[in-house]
């Protein structure tokens, strides 16, 4: 029942894959609250230049033929059914936006037992990949385009020993609440915090880089990228 340890630190939530994968959460604990922090900071500050990944209309195109022809794993309406997300292998989860048109990779998860979405409101939901007896991984969305994630809380039933194996993970948020906008987790330290939803667009890196560190640059957001040959870019996205 060891899972696979989600890294939230401020380079890793900037970095998110161009799909979201869901992942097992297994290892070591290395999240600091610090880290979640300033990534909440960061999510909030980016200006319009944040990147929305949103899929073509053949994209679109596509998954509303499956609607209609009821061949989908599963599907979730938002409250006033103007959005949803569906499922299409039962191990994804694609927004899409029935008035735009347009849809966006929440997840997409080829290992998972099965992917599933519930939402909190119009425009916020959880989706998570159930992946053993009491072991959870769960992803939270904002629309059109935000992904995010709790640190992950460990249980031990049997013993409090901090050093011993924890019995079962997850990272399900104990609150979310639309109206205030705002979420609360456990830290890493097993203590409760509470954030504020992010509201802009999660930035994607290019295809096979992931994140050195991000900086301000004459109020320019710069993220310095590396591959796994070495190789650099810095990529400066606009003001914030």
């Amino acid at each position: 029942m060891r899972l696979k340890r989600i890294i939230l630190s401020l380079e890793s939530v900037i970095t998110l894959a161009d799909h979201l994968i869901l992942k097992n959460i297994r290892g070591r604990r290395i999240i600091l609250i610090c880290q979640v922090f300033l990534t909440f900071i960061l999510l909030n500050w980016i200006d319009s230049y944040a990147q929305l990944q949103s899929n073509n209309s053949t994209s679109f195109d596509k998954l509303i033929k499956k609607i209609n022809a009821h061949t989908l794993c599963d599907i979730k309406y938002n409250p006033s059914k103007t959005a949803a997300i569906v499922n299409d292998d039962c191990r994804s989860a694609i927004y899409i936006n029935f008035k735009t048109k347009k849809t966006y990779t929440i997840a997409d998860d080829k290992l998972a037992n099965h992917i599933f979405a519930t939402w909190i409101s119009d425009i916020i939901a959880t989706v998570e990949n159930s992946c053993g007896t009491g072991c959870a991984n769960v992803v939270i969305f904002v629309a059109p385009a935000v992904v995010f994630a709790c640190p992950v809380h460990e249980y031990r039933i049997e013993s409090l020993d901090e050093h011993q194996p924890p019995d079962y993970y997850h990272n399900r948020p104990l609150l979310i609440d639309p109206n205030r906008k705002i979420v609360a987790c456990y830290d890493a330290e097993n203590n409760i915090q509470v954030f504020p939803l992010p509201k802009k667009a999660t930035i994607h890196p290019p295809m096979g880089y992931l994140s050195e560190k991000a900086e301000i640059r004459d109020n320019k957001l710069t993220v310095i990228y590396k591959n796994i040959q070495g190789k650099i870019q810095n990529i400066t996205y606009g003001k914030i």
